[in-house]
């Protein structure tokens, strides 16, 4: 999920990342509810997100997105194409090695991990008002995972007291949710996230890269940082894998969500990929359409799988980009769904 106003990086990180492999915004309805919630995308710091609305969002939980337009949507999986305009880590003891992957999924043990031990955790990208990817994913796996993510939430910016803060959707919201049956057994975590902070807490990314722009240096840090500290949290908490992937580039001409021009966007991106890159496989690498993921383990018990998306979307901006310059369109989410999904059978991931 670009960098992108009202949508995501994945940022999540670890301190002590080990054995790395390289290979080939309102709180929706969790576990086997496949019930709808009113979603929009936005950067404003609502506290009024709630863990005990299973099933439907309320109002003042649905942010409106940079312009001002609210966007309700479904959560269950949709094949829709909509194209409105709607959303330095520490060094590691172990590097990437290369690894290419095989065409085909390896011989894993089924039903390991049941669908409501797997949550999702993010932005816009994920949300089906805006990127999709989410419920896209779901119908890929035949499977309806615990979804907290919401349109306009960021990592590390913001108030960190409401679902608009991505850390704040694993705890409390995911580890207390009252609509699940022992909601602290989370095995599988996917999830984006860190777009917002550049997007919308620091529009100054747009324009000016780091590291030449100190202050986007810092908003990238502050983000990593957060990562960081949760997904300590969430190995001490019992998750197994967590995998996240990062976004593609986006045009620099700007326009629609982003700003008029935006020359410094993908400049940016390319900053931060490196640098979640280490914290989750050990080391950075040179991804292409064949070697686009890498693995480690980050906290002892828990892989990381990490999901490169820009070779993927090189070249077809206009068919996978909406209008809006930031959100996947249908056959964009696809395409990032279709990444996850080899990744997580490549890895017997929630399989």
């Amino acid at each position: 999920m670009g960098l992108w106003r009202l949508c995501a990086w994945s940022v999540i990180a670890t301190a002590a990342c080990s054995g790395g492999t390289r290979e080939n915004g309102a709180h929706s309805s969790p576990a086997s509810d496949a019930g709808s919630a009113s979603r929009s995308d936005a950067g404003n710091d609502s506290d009024s997100a709630s863990p005990t609305a299973p099933d439907s969002a309320s109002d003042s939980a649905s942010p409106s997105d940079a312009n001002g337009d609210s966007a309700p949507a479904s959560d269950s999986p949709s094949d829709s194409d909509s194209d409105s305009n709607s959303d330095s880590a520490s060094d590691s003891d172990a590097a990437a090695t290369s690894d290419a992957a095989s065409d085909s999924a390896p011989s894993c043990a089924t039903g390991q991990v049941k669908p409501n031990e797997v949550v999702m955790l993010g932005d816009s990208y994920l949300d089906p008002a805006w990127g999709n990817v989410g419920p896209t994913l779901m119908m890929e796996a035949n499977a309806m995972y615990r979804h907290y993510y919401l349109g306009g939430a960021s990592l590390a910016w913001g108030n960190p007291n409401t679902q608009f803060f991505i850390p704040y959707q694993f705890d409390p919201m995911a580890l207390t949710d009252p609509a699940v049956m022992n909601p602290s057994d989370i095995k599988v975590v996917i999830m984006d996230g860190g777009g917002n902070d550049v997007l919308i807490g620091d529009t100054s990314c747009e324009t000016m890269a780091p590291p030449g722009n100190t202050s986007c240096v810092t908003t990238v840090q502050n983000g990593i940082d957060e990562a960081q500290s949760k997904m300590t949290e969430m190995a001490q908490k019992g998750v197994q894998s967590v995998v996240f992937f990062f976004y593609p580039h986006l045009d620099p001409a700007g326009g629609g969500i982003l700003q008029t021009p935006s020359p410094a966007v993908n400049e940016t991106l390319d900053y931060a990929y490196p640098l979640v890159e280490k914290v989750c496989c050990g080391s950075s690498f040179t991804s292409s359409l064949t070697n686009y993921s890498c693995s480690g383990q980050p906290v002892a018990g828990t892989t990381c799988v990490f999901i490169d998306t820009r070779p993927a979307f090189e070249g077809h901006l206009s068919d996978y980009i909406k209008s809006d310059h930031v959100h996947p369109t249908q056959a964009g989410a696809q395409v990032i769904s279709d990444l996850i999904w080899h990744q997580m059978q490549a890895h017997c991931i929630a399989q």
